[in-house]
């Protein structure tokens, strides 16, 4: 569903490329966005189809992915409260989405037309550094990403990703996952069951746990060892 709704400023300053806007900017952002309400399941945009909405997600989670040609899904982002959908920013007409987007649960995106981004763009020095940098990050990831599913050894993809998610909690050895562990194999390519089975040897060899999302990491040093080849445990 779609409807007109003033979101308020703090809202729209969580998202990196608004967050140093003028309050004049940050006002017309609020007369011209809408709101994009999602039931779970429900279908935001497809891969192929012409990019007529930029996003940035209000609440909940989305999913952006591709199918492979057995028809699963591969998943590149999980998006939640506070992220940009950076893959649906265009600032040229005729782009297309190059990934599909799905609700994972009940969710509601900011919803801008990209002809708009690229006048707060024109307007606002900060507003295009930041998406420039945005971008950029976007790039760094996908190619982290690529690299990551290169090492054929599911240890090695599962601790890159604690690794990571680790250190993004600030080092915390106590953190929840973002998302449930059938989408954490589907953005590590694996099988739901080679998961587990890789975060139970962690568990036997005292590296890491799980209980349900809770995450516990044991021992940084040798998660770190592992993903730099030292440590062949996994």
């Amino acid at each position: 569903m779609l409807e007109r709704k003033m979101v308020p400023v703090e809202q729209i300053r969580q998202f990196r490329i608004f967050r140093n806007l003028g309050d004049e900017i940050v006002s017309d952002i609020r007369r011209s966005a809408w709101i994009k309400s999602l039931a779970a399941d429900e279908v935001l945009f497809r891969q192929n189809d012409p990019v007529r909405r930029t996003y940035f997600c209000l609440s909940g989670q989305v999913k952006l992915f591709r199918l492979t040609r057995a028809g699963s899904e591969k998943i590149f982002t999980i998006a939640s409260s506070g992220d940009s959908l950076r893959d649906s920013i265009s600032l040229k007409p005729g782009r297309l989405y190059p990934l599909h987007c799905t609700a994972i649960s009940t969710s509601e995106m900011l919803s801008i037309d990209p002809e708009f981004i690229a006048d707060i763009c024109h307007r606002s020095p900060d507003a295009r550094a930041s998406l420039i940098d945005a971008l950029e990050q976007r790039i760094d990831e996908l190619v982290d990403h690529a690299e990551l599913l290169s090492v054929d050894k599911a240890g090695f993809r599962v601790a890159s990703y604690l690794l990571n998610e680790y250190r993004r909690n600030g080092n915390e050895q106590s953190f929840r996952l973002g998302s449930s562990k059938k989408y954490v194999a589907s953005y590590l390519s694996l099988q739901p069951e080679t998961l587990s089975r890789c975060l139970r040897h962690f568990r036997q060899n005292g590296i890491a746990s799980s209980v349900n999302r809770r995450i516990e990491i044991h021992d940084p040093e040798r998660l770190e060892q592992i993903v730099n080849g030292v440590d062949a445990a996994a």
